[in-house]
């Protein structure tokens, strides 16, 4: 059997002492090289952000598709680093590059706890971005759709939260559209509050489509959910007021589908009226 020998066993105490101290120096130092390098690259994404303000014409300030695409694609390169880290270091990034693309302002609705509410707000936009705050998700909504940029943080519509029904066809806030979901990271599949905004409804690659639905006179031998299985769609109530639904279906949707068509037909109103990218699942830990 061979036999291995303490290499260590001549070495004094402090001589030991001295080697782990050197050794911890050395990784010191390597923490303020990789630091500094950080610290570049920050500024070198600074410029860009400068760089996409001068080029972009007429394009929204904030892009809730790309940007849930993008980090949704950086967790999976990630590696052992939690999905939270990730999404909460690009939200501060992509905060402090939206404030330089463009005068972006959130509308905070306090109907909710309002250490909750900023709770959620820092984690998913991070903490550049100029916020508003008011009583009521209505003022926060009216508030938002007057200014150009401007996003509306509101609790997910469902129970009580019936500020949803103004960004039906007919509603007072018609061009709103609900675009993300907060938190972002979370494994529950319907959020604890959403961001709407004008911006444009676009796809991120895994998400939700919200349809707002008035069914009409539909006789008593059917039901909506069975009308919107019947047109290819797997639905899920979240929010109904009087003659008012509001469903989920797990695929974009866009306006144009053929299958809205089809319903808007059958129904009194059908309208998509946002498109929710699905959080990022936390990391399971290795058995």
């Amino acid at each position: 059997m061979t036999e291995f020998k303490n290499t260590t066993s001549g070495i004094s105490s402090s001589e030991k002492k001295t080697t782990e101290k050197l050794s911890m120096q050395t990784i010191r130092t390597e923490i303020n090289r990789v630091d500094a390098a950080l610290l570049d690259l920050i500024a070198e994404r600074m410029e860009l952000a400068q760089a996409v303000r001068r080029a972009k014409s007429g394009v929204d300030v904030w892009r809730p598709s790309r940007e849930e695409s993008h980090v949704r694609d950086l967790v999976k390169k990630s590696g052992e680093i939690s999905p939270e880290l990730v999404s909460r270091i690009w939200a501060e990034l992509t905060s402090a590059s939206l404030t330089l693309q463009g005068p972006i302002r959130l509308h905070i609705s306090l109907a909710v706890d309002a250490l909750t509410a900023r709770a959620l707000v820092r984690d998913r936009f991070g903490g550049a971005i100029p916020t508003n705050t008011y009583p009521t998700e209505s003022a926060a909504l009216a508030a938002a759709q007057a200014d150009p940029e401007g996003v509306a943080v509101l609790p997910a519509p469902g129970g009580m939260n019936n500020w949803w029904t103004a960004l039906g066809p007919q509603g007072a806030a018609s061009d709103m559209h609900i675009l993300a979901g907060l938190p972002r990271t979370e494994g529950q599949v319907w959020p604890n509050a959403v961001a709407v905004s004008k911006a444009e409804k676009l796809p991120s690659g895994d998400d939700q489509s919200l349809l707002y639905i008035e069914a009409g006179d539909i006789g008593a031998l059917t039901s909506l959910q069975t009308i919107l299985e019947n047109e290819g769609f797997t639905p899920t109530l979240r929010a109904e007021l009087e003659t008012l639904s509001l469903y989920s279906v797990p695929e974009f949707v866009d306006s144009s589908d053929p299958r809205i068509t089809a319903l808007q037909s059958k129904l009194k109103t059908v309208a998509v009226v946002g498109i929710l990218p699905s959080p990022i699942p936390k990391k399971r830990n290795k058995a």
